[in-house]
């Protein structure tokens, strides 16, 4: 039997958490809380979804469903969740899970104590190149890896379009730490092993309306005695570039996508002494329309592990426990900014 879906969320929550359930077998989804537009509309006409709410909680009480999806603002995020859990309907969450340590550790004890699937929304490592440069860490292609170095460098959307929302406010769960770097602390963990110790400085940029911070530069140490570099700039001006480059002992692998998709066009590379090598991985598998957003393809199989975890209690991740961990690497590194600005 299906699975019946309820999705939380005007933004991301339409646009990319529906097509991806909706096109994910063993569920349905029956409703969305979301300010009614003509995208919107749409969207549920395309996906068979005939019910629209203005209210999340009368939502969940009038639908009962089995499980809910949220794309809200970050600081909202908890209380949602947690009536959720507490009424026995799993969670599918956006990142940041919530906006601190202590908030984030009650959903992990409420999702073990009611035994309910619980996912978080960390897309990167399902990308098919990420999945092969993990393979070959793994198999120590390029021996054991003694560095890591990450450079992420975009203009985002907020900042472009001198929009005052809630990612330029820290407060709100926003700013390029939370918002975006999240995933960073998350894949370099998924790639190297759990973080030993780091040292972060943040700096804003004028174009962060609320002023939150737009530039970090973090240094890492992790448990394995590897080291790391990490560097993101959000207000950049300048064409995008996400690069990661693993520096092992016997060469380097090179992980890059320099284009505006930020799950497409990857392309990754193992340099030795015999020379340089392309690795090529699968595809991510067709969606039903072309006019999707791109990320659907990544949270597609987030999503069907999430759907077999409520069918069949097949645990799997990312899940709460990796976002909590995240939100406590993020407020170590607000930590380390305090301390460095005095």
């Amino acid at each position: 039997m299906n699975k019946k879906i309820a999705i939380i969320g005007s933004g991301f929550g339409m646009y990319g958490l529906l097509p991806a359930f909706a096109t994910t077998e063993g569920c349905k989804v029956i409703s969305i809380c979301a300010e009614k537009s003509e995208r919107l509309l749409s969207s549920c006409k395309r996906f068979g979804v005939e019910k629209i709410y203005s209210d999340w909680k009368k939502m969940l009480q009038k639908e009962k469903p089995d499980a809910l999806c949220i794309a809200v603002v970050p600081k909202h995020q908890y209380k949602i969740a947690k009536y959720a859990l507490e009424n026995g309907i799993s969670v599918f969450a956006e990142k940041p899970l919530t906006t601190s340590l202590d908030t984030s550790l009650k959903l992990c004890q409420l999702v073990k104590n009611n035994n309910l699937a619980n996912m978080i929304d960390f897309i990167f490592p399902e990308i098919p190149e990420w999945i092969e440069a993990k393979t070959a860490i793994k198999e120590k292609v390029i021996g054991r890896v003694l560095n890591v170095n990450v450079e992420w460098k975009m203009m985002s959307y907020d900042l472009k379009n001198a929009a005052k929302s809630w990612k330029t406010d820290i407060n709100e769960g926003g700013g390029a730490l939370s918002f975006f770097f999240s995933h960073v602390l998350y894949y370099v963990e998924n790639f190297i092993g759990r973080i030993k110790s780091l040292e972060c400085v943040l700096s804003n940029s004028k174009k962060s309306l609320n002023h939150g911070d737009t530039i970090i530069n973090m240094t890492i140490l992790f448990e394995n005695g590897c080291t790391g570099n990490a560097y993101m700039n959000i207000s950049f001006v300048g064409p995008q570039k996400h690069l990661i480059e693993f520096h092992g002992e016997n060469g380097t692998m090179v992980l890059q996508n320099n284009s505006q998709s930020p799950v497409d066009n990857f392309k990754l590379t193992i340099y030795t002494r015999s020379g340089a090598q392309d690795l090529l991985a699968d595809k991510f598998p067709v969606l039903p329309y072309n006019d999707l957003d791109t990320r659907v393809k990544a949270i597609k199989p987030i999503a069907g592990r999430f759907i077999n975890w409520c069918n069949a209690g097949i645990a799997s991740k990312p899940d709460f426990q990796g976002g909590a961990r995240v939100q406590e690497l993020i407020e170590l590194a607000r930590a380390s900014n305090a301390k460095f600005h005095g």
